[in-house]
C-alpha cells in the first residue's frame, strides 16, 4: 500500500508561518507591486512607454507617410479611463542613445507605476554611436533600465522589438533575432515581465502574408514602421498579452476591443487567461485529454463555451480527448476558442497535436531522473511511465535515484520527497543526504565545495548513485509547496524565489549532463471541490486561491522556460491533462449532522488518486516518445 505523503504545509500552523514568510519576501522584493496598486488616486494606474519610432507618437507625420503611427500612440484605445499613459518613445533612439540624451531621468523622476521598454531596431549595426552589441552593451543597458526603475519602485516591463515586414520568397523572416534573445535573457535573469511583441507580430505577418499585411505599412517601401491600421493591430497584440505578462493590468483592459482588433490567426489569453500547451504529444493507443477547466482561470468554467477544432479527437462536455490509431500518426493543428453566453470571443489559442507511433523509441537505452515533491514521492506516476515503456517495441527505460519508497517496486526510484520545495533541493544542507527520515535529510545534490561550503554538484551525485553516468533525461516536478499558502499580495514574490532556485537545479543539471534533456512538469491543478481543501486544511487556504496560485505559476514557468538557451529545457503539459473532478480521492460522508443521507466528497486537495497519477504518467510517457527521432 502506498503511504500518504503529507506536505509540511498541510498543518494550519505551518501554513500561517509560510504565509508570513511569503509576505516577508513580498515586502523585501516586491515593494513595486504595493506602489503599483496604491499610487495616485484610488484605482488609477500610470504607464510610461520608452522606445523608438515604432512605439512613438507622431502628431505631425511626414508628407510622404501621412498615416505614420507608433503602437504606443493607439495603445490607450485598449485601456480604460483609470489608466494614464505617457508615451516618451522617440524616433531613432536605441537603448544606448535614449540614456545618453538623458531622456531616462525624467521618466524616473515622474515615477509611473509601470514603464514599458522596447528597443532593438536602432541598436543594430549601421546606426553609428547608437548601435549596441546584443551580447554585451544591449543587455547591460536593459539591466540598468530594470535596476533603476525598481530602485524608484517602478515596475519595468520589457517589450521585444516589433518585427519588420520582411519577406523572402513569400516567407517572413526575422531581422532582430539576437536583440530579441537578449531581451529574453535579461527577463529570465532579472525575473522581469516580458511582452513578446516580436514573436506575435512575426507570427501574424507569416500567417497573413505580404499582400494582406501591406496596409499595415505607412508606405510601400517602409517595412519597419506602421500606418494607423498596422499600429492599432500592434497595440492590440501588446494589450492582449498583458493578462499573463502583467496580471495587475488585466482589470484595466478593454477586452472586447482587443478581441475585435486582432486578426483571426492571433492567439490571445483574454480575461480567462487561457493557457493551452503549444504542443500536445500523443501516442498510438494511449488516451490524451485536454481538460477545459484546467486551461482557464474561472470559478465556474461550465458557464463558458469551449470549441476545439481539430481533425482528430472528440470534444466532450468537460474535455477534448483522442486515442490515436496508427493512421493518425503525424501533426495536426488544433484551435481552441472560448466564448461567453453572448457568444463573444473571450480567448483563442493554437496548438499542434503530434501523434507518435508506439514503437518510436524501440530499443533506445534511456535513464531518467525524477526530482519532485509528494507527487513524485508517491511513486505512482514514475511507475506508470516505466510500465508504459515495457515491451520489445519500447525504449529500454531505467529510473535512477536514491529514493525507493516502501511499497513501490524496487526499480521505481527517484528523488521525490513529500513537502519539499525547489528552495530545499537547492539549499538545504542540514542532515544526511539520502539517509534517514526524508523530512530530515539534506538535499541529495549538495556537496562541499573547495571551501567546504555546500554546493550543487550533480556530477558527484551521478558518481554516487549511477556509477558516474549521467541520465539522458532529468524531469523536475516542483512548485505546489513553494506557492501553497500565498495570496494575491505575495504570489509574485514567492514565484520569483521559487524560479531562482529552480534555475539553480536546471543549470546544475545542465553542467553535469550537457547532453540531457530537462523536462519541466508544469504543476497540476488541485481537486475540483473546496470540500477537499476543507478536509485537509480546515480554513487555512481555499481551493480557489490555490487554483489561482497554481495557474499563475504555470504562466510564469511557461514564459520563463519556453525560450531557454539551446532548447534543452522542455515543458511537459501535465497541468492540462489531469481530470481534477474524477481522479482525486473521495470518501462517503453524511451531508450534515442531522441526516443519515450520505454523499461522495473529494477529500484530498493536491494529491490525485491512482488514476490521476496514471494520467500524469501518461503525459510524461507521450512527451518522452516525442523527444527522439
Amino acid at each position: 500500500m502506498t503511504p500518504r505523503h503529507t506536505s509540511v504545509l498541510t498543518r494550519r500552523g505551518s501554513a500561517i508561518v509560510a504565509i508570513v514568510t511569503g509576505l516577508a519576501w513580498y515586502l523585501l522584493d516586491c515593494s513595486v507591486a504595493v506602489r503599483a496598486a496604491d499610487a495616485g488616486p484610488p484605482g488609477t494606474v500610470s504607464i510610461t512607454l520608452i522606445g523608438d519610432s515604432t512605439v512613438a507618437s507622431d502628431p505631425q507625420p511626414p508628407e510622404d507617410r501621412p498615416t505614420l503611427t507608433g503602437w504606443g500612440q493607439v495603445l490607450p484605445e485598449f485601456l480604460d479611463e483609470r489608466v494614464t499613459l505617457s508615451n516618451q518613445a522617440v524616433s531613432g533612439r536605441s537603448s544606448k542613445s535614449f540614456r545618453a540624451e538623458d531622456r531616462w531621468t525624467p521618466v524616473l523622476d515622474s515615477r509611473p507605476n509601470f514603464v514599458f521598454i522596447q528597443f532593438g531596431h536602432n541598436d543594430q549595426p549601421g546606426k553609428g554611436d547608437r548601435s549596441t552589441d546584443p551580447e554585451t552593451g544591449f543587455r547591460d543597458h536593459l539591466r540598468a533600465y530594470v535596476r533603476e526603475a525598481r530602485e524608484r519602485q517602478i515596475q519595468p516591463v520589457l517589450v521585444t522589438p516589433v518585427a519588420r515586414r520582411t519577406f523572402d520568397e513569400g516567407r517572413v523572416v526575422s531581422t532582430l533575432g539576437p536583440w530579441v534573445e537578449a531581451m529574453h535573457a535579461v527577463s529570465r535573469e532579472e525575473l522581469v515581465p516580458l511582452i513578446d511583441l516580436h514573436a506575435q507580430s512575426l507570427a501574424l505577418f507569416g500567417a497573413l502574408g505580404d499582400a494582406a499585411t501591406a496596409p499595415y505599412s505607412p508606405s510601400a517601401d517602409d517595412r519597419t514602421h506602421f500606418s494607423r491600421v498596422g499600429a492599432r493591430v500592434m497595440a492590440a497584440l501588446v494589450a492582449a498579452q498583458l493578462p499573463v505578462s502583467v496580471p495587475a493590468l488585466a482589470r484595466h483592459l478593454r477586452h472586447d476591443r482587443i478581441a475585435e482588433s486582432l486578426p483571426a490567426p492571433v492567439s490571445f489569453p483574454g480575461r480567462l487567461r487561457l493557457q493551452l500547451p503549444a504542443v500536445i504529444d500523443a501516442v498510438v493507443g494511449v488516451e490524451t485529454s485536454l481538460y477545459f477547466e484546467n486551461l482557464v482561470l474561472a470559478t465556474l468554467p461550465e458557464q463558458y463555451a469551449f470549441d476545439v477544432q481539430c481533425a482528430r479527437g472528440r470534444q466532450w462536455a468537460l474535455r477534448w480527448s483522442v486515442t490515436p490509431a496508427a493512421s493518425d500518426v503525424g501533426e495536426h493543428p488544433l484551435l481552441l476558442e472560448v466564448r461567453d453566453e453572448q457568444n463573444e470571443l473571450l480567448g483563442r489559442a493554437r496548438s499542434t497535436l503530434r501523434v507518435w507511433p508506439a514503437e518510436r523509441a524501440a530499443g533506445r537505452e534511456l535513464t531518467l531522473l525524477f526530482i519532485g515533491d509528494s507527487l513524485t514521492h508517491a511513486s505512482l506516476y514514475p511507475r506508470q511511465v516505466l510500465d508504459r515503456a515495457r515491451g520489445d517495441q519500447q525504449p529500454r527505460l531505467r529510473l535512477m535515484g536514491s529514493h525507493a519508497p516502501a511499497g513501490a517496486p524496487p526499480e521505481v526510484r527517484h528523488e521525490g520527497y513529500g513537502g519539499w520545495t525547489a528552495v530545499r533541493f537547492a539549499t538545504h544542507a542540514q542532515g544526511t543526504p539520502r539517509a534517514g527520515d526524508y523530512a530530515g535529510r539534506a538535499s541529495p545534490f549538495l556537496y562541499p565545495d573547495g571551501q567546504g561550503n555546500p554546493a550543487l554538484d550533480f556530477t558527484q551525485y551521478f558518481r554516487d548513485v549511477n556509477e558516474g553516468r549521467a541520465p539522458e533525461i532529468v524531469c523536475l516536478f516542483l512548485g505546489p509547496n513553494d506557492i501553497y499558502p500565498d495570496t494575491e499580495a505575495t504570489i509574485e514574490a514567492s514565484i520569483d524565489r521559487m524560479l531562482r532556485h529552480f534555475d539553480l537545479l536546471v543549470r546544475a543539471s545542465e553542467r553535469a549532463a550537457p547532453e540531457a534533456i530537462i523536462g519541466v512538469l508544469l504543476p497540476v491543478p488541485p481537486a475540483a471541490s473546496q470540500d477537499a481543501f476543507g478536509a485537509n486544511y480546515g480554513s487555512s487556504q481555499t481551493r480557489w486561491q490555490y487554483r489561482r496560485n497554481q495557474h499563475r505559476l504555470v504562466e510564469r514557468m511557461t514564459a520563463h522556460y519556453a525560450h531557454w538557451p539551446a532548447g534543452r529545457v522542455r515543458l511537459i503539459p501535465t497541468h492540462a491533462e489531469l481530470d481534477c473532478r474524477h481522479n482525486y480521492p473521495t470518501a462517503r460522508a453524511p451531508f450534515n449532522a442531522q441526516t443519515e443521507e450520505q454523499g461522495v466528497f473529494q477529500n484530498n486537495g493536491v494529491h490525485p488518486d491512482p488514476a490521476g497519477y496514471r494520467q500524469i504518467g501518461d503525459t510524461v510517457y507521450t512527451w518522452l516518445l516525442g523527444l527522439f527521432p
